[in-house]
């Protein structure tokens, strides 16, 4: 036991001290999985991207705006500036104008254009997320990207043909954090033969301007952050230091009540969300572009035939699901692009849930009775929650659709194999939340819609393959014909929802997020990551 006398003095020497030395306690952030890669050009999945958006800066960031309940939105365009103080657009050229005195943390090397340059050709010579992100905004090699002068960079975007075009994304994919800053100095110290972008060093390192370094790590628990001294930016993070633990199989709803995790947008099902609302923790949603689709092996049966296909989509019951599965947050998605996607033409919308219409379709496909294999990740809690809810609406049009639960990594690689014709053994139909970030068609389309190429198709596991969707989205992908654009992705949408076999949206889930009662300043993007810069303590 402490004497008593050194007690009270501990206490006379707190108060003194004032609230200001009281110890803070760390922002802890669940996340259902560990980081497997820290290189912005070579993310592997949601929390390899969530860290990067929180450790690296970018030219640009987006512009938030408050929300009556308190929380941030950000706006889906416009963006203000961060490493860069200023830019100028003309046609196809953008010339950004950097901040002076930024420099790297822990090099204390100044940042300057060649760094920008530098870090965007790794972007265009290193296959994988960061190249596809760069040929959305109309960067496919490195000659398009100049170090005018330490201060300035000049890029020349282009369409794939390389034609210089005034790209109407170039500057808003600015914003992600594909588009991160790296020091190059630094860098190129880990460069090897085997390894000329030193790749594997910069899965595991940081070389950053950013407000956080890593300042402890334990693979497979928990990473810590903690914010770097006296930024450059002058402005330093509300919380000091935050935790990225990893819960696995671990009670979240426990933890979360415990005071153990502060911050949560994974791991919990609809009616954990109300009981932990009841409990008077602060539930929040905003209808962030994260949407729930729907996939059927069009090569193979029971779904080579279209009216197959359709009668699955008139018997999913989307406000079952919205109900029971998701406890209300959310609605039905109605557009195959983003809800706010400016070539919208909400053709699922005749997808209504209609039980006789999809009896009728059967009949006339000449099968009134199949089945097939029903494929889903494990790591949504919600998941298994609306795969049951789905089969049991099928089972009344006398279609068995049996349930394949599947761990997330397990279910990629075999969804990848699909893809890429390593196993021809998976089929039938597979659920799957996915987010495009920006609301332009040309990602999905590119990604989803057509024929798989090195270049293109490279999340098609329906298989579809139509010339003219091919074609269209070749000519107007970057083209700066906003008419023809869009009545070229408009041609697209009407193929896709008559064809009803591929990125079939269903429910537009949007993001869900409890935090601690003590803290504030969530925020709601198109890409669904937080932003520990914005959160912090209540008063």
């Amino acid at each position: 036991m402490m004497p008593r006398r050194l007690l009270f003095g501990l206490a006379a020497m707190l108060l003194a001290l004032g609230p200001a030395a009281a110890i803070a306690k760390p922002l802890v952030h669940a996340i259902p999985s560990d980081i497997a890669s820290l290189d912005p050009a070579d993310i592997r999945g949601q929390q390899d991207q969530e860290i990067g958006t929180n450790v690296y800066e970018r030219l640009v960031r987006m512009k938030f705006n408050a929300r009556p309940d308190g929380t941030l939105m950000a706006d889906p365009v416009e963006v203000v500036p961060e490493l860069a103080e200023s830019w100028t657009v003309d046609g196809p050229v953008i010339t950004f104008k950097l901040k002076p005195g930024i420099k790297f943390y822990p090099t204390g090397n100044p940042m300057t254009s060649e760094d920008v340059r530098y870090s965007f050709e790794r972007l265009t010579r290193i296959a994988g997320n960061g190249r596809n992100q760069a040929g959305i905004a109309g960067l496919f090699k490195a000659e398009q990207v100049e170090a005018v002068d330490p201060l300035t960079v000049k890029i020349t975007f282009t369409d794939g043909d390389g034609k210089p075009t005034a790209v109407p994304v170039a500057l808003t994919s600015m914003k992600f954090q594909q588009f991160a800053v790296i020091d190059s100095v630094e860098v190129k110290k880990h460069v090897t033969a085997e390894d000329p972008w030193a790749n594997e060093w910069l899965k595991k390192n940081l070389a950053t301007t950013g407000p956080y370094y890593i300042a402890n790590r334990a693979l497979g628990q928990q990473l810590e952050l903690k914010a770097v001294p006296n930024h450059w930016s002058g402005q330093q993070p509300p919380f000091e230091d935050v935790v990225l633990r990893v819960i696995g199989n671990a009670d979240l709803v426990s933890l979360i009540k415990g005071g153990v995790v502060d911050y949560a947008a994974e791991g919990l099902t609809g009616r954990q969300y109300d009981a932990l609302a009841a409990s008077g923790f602060p539930v929040l949603h905003g209808e962030t572009p994260s949407i729930l689709r729907l996939h059927m092996a069009m090569d193979k049966e029971p779904f080579t035939d279209p009216k197959v296909r359709q009668a699955v989509l008139y018997a999913i019951p989307h406000d079952r699901i919205l109900k029971t599965a998701l406890s209300g947050r959310g609605k039905r998605q109605i557009c195959l692009y983003n809800a706010e996607d400016w070539t919208c033409t909400n053709n699922y919308e005749k997808y209504k849930a209609d039980l006789n219409k999809a009896k009728e379709l059967l009949k006339e496909a000449g099968k009134p009775a199949l089945s097939f294999d029903f494929w889903y990740s494990t790591a949504l809690p919600y998941n298994s929650d609306i795969a049951i809810i789905i089969a049991d609406s099928l089972k009344q049009i006398g279609v068995t659709a049996n349930l394949k639960p599947t761990p997330a990594l397990q279910l990629l690689d075999a969804v990848r194999a699909r893809i890429n014709g390593v196993d021809q053994n998976m089929s039938g139909m597979l659920l799957n939340e996915g987010v495009i970030w920006l609301n332009d068609p040309s990602t999905l389309t590119n990604l989803g819609l057509v024929t798989k190429t090195p270049t293109a198709g490279f999340t098609n596991w329906a298989r579809f393959s139509d010339p003219q969707v091919d074609e269209l989205h070749l000519k107007y992908r970057n083209s700066a014909d906003r008419d023809g654009r869009k009545a070229a992705y408009q041609t697209i949408q009407d193929k896709v929802a008559a064809s009803a076999s591929t990125l079939n949206p269903a429910i537009l889930v949007g993001r869900t997020i409890v935090v601690s009662p003590k803290i504030t300043g969530v925020t709601f993007s198109q890409d669904p990551y937080v932003r520990y810069m914005y959160l912090k303590p209540k008063s």
